[in-house]
């Protein structure tokens, strides 16, 4: 991020003007969208700027190697390549969770929003993050294989803001909310954050209802599934031997 300061400050300047905007157009739509819808679409917002823009890196930087032709000796080294690849993740959303909560800080000042972290919302935003750690780890296994998906990972971030209700919350579609939380591993997550955050839901509350067993086993799913796809992609590559470069 520090070697390229000027694309990273340039990328967050592009949403520091354009969520605000947002703002102001849905407030035009809607007579009623007062601070908490506004507090809800920031949540909503942060979460899936950390998690897709994880997923974004990830691939990226997998089909970058295999045109470099680096790609081989990263997977042959000693650490088993799941192992290699976990842990870049694990930094890439330390890395990526810096540069969301330093937009979360400008952002809520500037739109005067007050939030409050309780004590269930980290325990919330790891499970949502093993979730989507899990589909970044099949998305990494198929690049390995298929070199450059860089444009479908595009369109799953685009679709991501529409099916996770990201920006306005989608609770009211019933038995269509209730499919994309269970297949959307982002969906739950955020409309538990703001439940916790809003509303003040408090961790036995999360327990009570289901919400903390249901994401992690949500979580425990998508990671398995993940290293499933991720391990078929390495071995599949290494028997057609397009570890090196294409």
């Amino acid at each position: 991020m520090w070697a390229y300061r000027y694309d990273t400050l340039g990328e967050m300047a592009l949403w520091l003007v354009a969520f605000p905007v947002m703002m102001a157009i849905f407030n035009d739509v809607s007579d009623d969208y007062g601070p908490e819808k506004r507090l809800a679409s920031l949540i909503g917002f942060l979460v899936w700027d950390l998690c897709m823009g994880v997923l974004t890196e990830m691939t990226q930087e997998i089909s970058r190697e295999s045109r470099e032709g680096t790609l081989e000796s990263v997977l042959l080294s000693p650490w088993a390549p799941r192992t290699v690849f976990s842990l870049r993740y694990g930094s890439s959303f330390v890395v990526q969770g810096l540069r969301t909560l330093t937009l979360a800080i400008i952002l809520l000042a500037v739109l005067r929003l007050p939030m409050s972290f309780g004590n269930p919302t980290p325990i919330l935003l790891l499970l949502t993050v093993l979730g989507v750690a899990g589909v970044g780890l099949a998305l990494s296994g198929l690049t390995i294989v298929y070199k450059n998906l860089e444009s479908i990972v595009g369109i799953i971030a685009l679709l991501a803001v529409l099916f996770t209700g990201a920006l306005v919350p989608l609770n009211n579609l019933g038995a269509v909310y209730e499919i994309l939380k269970i297949l959307v591993p982002t969906t739950w997550g955020i409309d538990a954050m703001r439940e916790t955050i809003i509303n003040g839901a408090s961790l036995s509350s999360l327990l009570n209802d289901g919400t903390i067993a249901g994401l992690s086993l949500q979580a425990a799913v998508f990671l398995a599934l993940g290293f499933i796809v991720f391990n078929w992609g390495f071995h599949r590559a290494q028997a057609q031997g397009s570890l090196g470069s294409y």
